[in-house]
């Protein structure tokens, strides 16, 4: 199963301290939203990355302050749990929707970020590095297909659903032209 994966972290680094997951299962053949996608988001209390060694960085920190409070809310969310209990609750995620195929925003960034974490943590990543997939190189390839947000931005999960939405109508359309 295709899941769209979406990161909120304090770095922009391979390393960067994890402060939410979130993702949603999407099918690459099918445009449209369906009512039975699985989703998937949980907020990381941040010092518990960072006690793993994970990079916070201050550049990172002050564009966290500009954003909106809704999206800052992440940061201090009482339902935040430890990153390594959020590991597992993605790979229960992941094994429950698999086998998966993951998507980031990026070839050098949600999945490089996510797997390093699992690798600090001890747990096996809950994909093939083979099912490693970039939404970045997809959407350049059809930049004609406007991105239509969804909910909060730089909220994990309503960034991972505006993002599947998007893959889904970008493949669509790659698809229709023969």
């Amino acid at each position: 199963m295709n899941i769209m994966l979406d990161l909120e972290t304090l770095s922009s680094r391979h390393d960067a301290a994890i402060v939410a997951i979130g993702a949603c299962t999407f099918d690459k053949y099918i445009e449209g939203w369906y009512m039975h996608r699985a989703t998937f988001y949980i907020p990381v209390i941040p010092s518990s990355s960072q006690a793993l060694g994970f990079h916070v960085d201050a550049k990172t920190v002050q564009w966290w302050v500009k954003q909106s409070d809704e999206a800052r809310a992440v940061l201090n969310d009482s339902e935040a749990v430890t990153l390594v209990e959020a590991l597992e609750k993605f790979a229960s995620f992941c094994h429950a929707n698999g086998p998966a195929v993951v998507w980031g925003n990026g070839a050098t960034f949600d999945n490089v970020i996510l797997r390093n974490a699992y690798d600090r943590a001890g747990i096996a990543a809950p994909w093939s590095y083979r099912s490693d997939m970039c939404y970045r190189t997809l959407k350049n390839l059809r930049p004609d297909i406007s991105f239509e947000p969804h909910g909060t931005a730089h909220n994990a999960l309503d960034d991972a659903v505006a993002q599947a939405r998007h893959a889904e109508r970008i493949v669509a359309a790659m698809n229709n032209q023969g």
